[in-house]
Formats: structure tokens, sequence, C-alpha cells
């Protein structure tokens, strides 16, 4: 846990989803939203219903961490407060490659660091590098998925759960119900689903060729509340624009601090039955996260096929052979069945 999640809008809807309201010198007020950034080389982000790890997702982060971005702060000749860093979102690759491990391939080093316990983060070797450094992030999605045992049964149920608070008459697993031509603007931002902002870690990693991969693991604290009956564990949720700043700006908030900020955040969270399709990555239907009778489950529908077809052609460009592929989602599947 966290093993598997849902990001399917493009980037640009990404970036709008999370613009954040400013003020300019002259008063004006508008949204902006985070700049996109592609990864280094041909690592590419596709949106996708069932994302596994060793896939590449966007994640956000301070600008100061960008080679080559410099930015003056605003000031009124030497009076009024430094504006907090700019953000930035990036695809990194779920599973964070710790920086002692010298390979040529991202996914050989054998160990678990798709989550890491927040409890953990001064101890464990993988991590604490990437904290002291301040290399933290803000994982989006439109959610994660869990599974939790049938009583009387072998199976489990999975789960999708995603952000309680939506706009009204957002429903976050169906586009038609907030793709429109007015989902965004300067003036009033934006009016489509809520992402979930989960704090993570990232590393910078060469790969013995000489290729830069960014990666990241998902920061996870104990469960509390009615989500505890799910799972014992969750992500470590941001629910407010402050709580994302105050994360990422590892300049004006030290690690000690932002670990006690993760301790007290909340997790402001639904969540619903859906298919067992999502149990197999491999399975790419756009109803995949969609709510289920679970006593009942509806064979996919002919628009989901086509959707599901066009999303695996995107899938097929990511720069991950069919072996790894296959090891990782058994790796997965492994580290599911041991939490849960």
């Amino acid at each position: 846990m966290c093993g598997r999640t849902a990001c399917t809008l493009a980037p640009d809807e990404v970036c709008r989803s999370c613009s954040v309201r400013t003020v300019g010198k002259d008063g004006t007020k508008k949204y902006e939203a985070p700049q996109w950034r592609d990864h280094p080389g041909d690592h590419k982000y596709w949106p996708s219903y069932n994302v596994a790890p060793t896939r590449f997702t966007p994640v956000m982060i301070s600008e100061h961490h960008m080679k080559g971005v410099k930015r003056e702060a605003e000031k009124e000749e030497g009076e009024g407060e430094e504006l907090p860093p700019q953000l930035i979102i990036q695809p990194m690759m779920w599973g964070l490659i710790p920086n002692f491990y010298k390979a040529s391939s991202p996914t050989g080093h054998g160990y678990s660091t798709n989550n890491c316990r927040l409890e953990d983060l001064e101890e464990k070797k993988m991590f604490k590098p990437s904290l002291v450094r301040g290399q933290r992030c803000v994982v989006l999605c439109d959610g994660f998925y869990e599974w939790q045992a049938i009583k009387g049964s072998k199976t489990k149920q999975p789960y999708f759960i995603y952000a309680a608070s939506q706009p009204e008459g957002i429903k976050i697993w169906d586009r038609s119900s907030w793709d429109t031509e007015g989902v965004w603007s300067e003036e009033e931002g934006w009016k489509g689903p809520q992402l979930l902002k989960m704090a993570g870690l990232f590393s910078r990693w060469t790969s013995s060729e000489g290729k830069e991969v960014m990666s990241y693991s998902v920061v996870t604290k104990a469960a509390e509340g009615e989500f505890s009956d799910l799972h014992h564990r969750v992500p470590a949720i941001l629910n407010t624009d402050q709580e994302v700043q105050d994360w990422l700006n590892y300049g004006k908030v030290e690690y000690k601090e932002a670990l006690n900020l993760l301790a007290k955040v909340k997790a402001e969270v639904t969540w619903h039955p859906v298919s067992t399709q999502v149990n197999n990555s491999r399975n790419q239907e756009t109803d995949m996260n969609h709510p289920v009778d679970p006593k009942k489950e509806a064979p996919p529908s002919g628009s989901s096929l086509f959707m599901a077809n066009w999303l695996k052609k995107g899938s097929a460009k990511v720069k991950n052979d069919d072996d790894v592929k296959v090891k990782e989602e058994n790796k997965v599947k492994k580290e599911e069945d041991d939490e849960k």
C-alpha cells in the first residue's frame, strides 16, 4: 500500500487542476497553473486508469530543484516578503531508485521503494538522503486502489479511494461530468475534479550509461478513523495549498518540521468498490474506477474497450520491455498480498 493508482488527466489538465490564486503588483488577481516539464530523455507520462509501479506519473516539486531555473524574488525596493518558490510538475518513475545503486537498469535494485513509511524516513538508507537534501515532492493522481478481504472468500474486493471534497456534480471517475470548455479560466481557476496530493520523496539517479532517471516514493502513515477498516496504512495526503507549500518549500521548512506536518495531516478521502479487473495492471478499461455492485459486475462497454486500446498504444511507448513489466507486476502483486 499504496500499490496502484489512477491518473487520467492530460498534462495541461494536471497543471490546471493545481492552479493557485495570485495577486500581481498592480493588484490584479488571477489563477496560475504550475509549469509542466518533461522528464529528461524518452520517459513519458501516459494517462492511465490502472497505474502500476515503474510507470512515469506527474509529481510536483519546487522550482529550486530544477537545473537552470532561477527567479528573483519580487520585492519593492527591499521591502515586503519573498514569494514562495514556484511549483513545477513533471513525470517521474514510481519506485524510488536508491542513490547507492549502480547499474544500467533503473528497476533492478531489488528494494521495495514504491512506498516509504513516515515512521522510518530518518532511519532507512534508501530514503534518508532524499529527506536530508530536501527532495520532497507531491504525487498527483485521481485516486488509488486498495483491496479488502471478503469474509468467507479467498478473493479480495478492490476499492477506489479519492478526495472526499469534490465540486458539486463532479464525479471524478466520470469525465463527462466535468470536461467542458469552461472547466478552467484565469478568473475562476479549476472547476474540475480535485486530485489527490500525496506527500512523497524523490531522487535523481544516473545509470552506468549516463542516463538520468528521476523517481519517487509515496509517504505512508498509520490509517485513522473509518479508513482503518479498509486498510491499516494510508498515504500522507495534503489537503490544502498551504500544506503543499510547506511540504515542498524545503528552504523554509526543514525536514523535521515537515515530518511533523505529515504526522498531523488527515486523509480526507472517500471510496467505493470497483471491478476486480483492476487486479491485473494490464487491464486499462476506462471504467476501471467506476462504482460497481460487488455482487454483479457489468462487462466493459464498447467505448471503454475503444479507449482502453488507445491507452494501451500509449503505454506501449514507455521504454520498459515485457520481461521487466512482468517482473514488476509480480513484485507489485506480492507486495499487495503482504500488505493486505
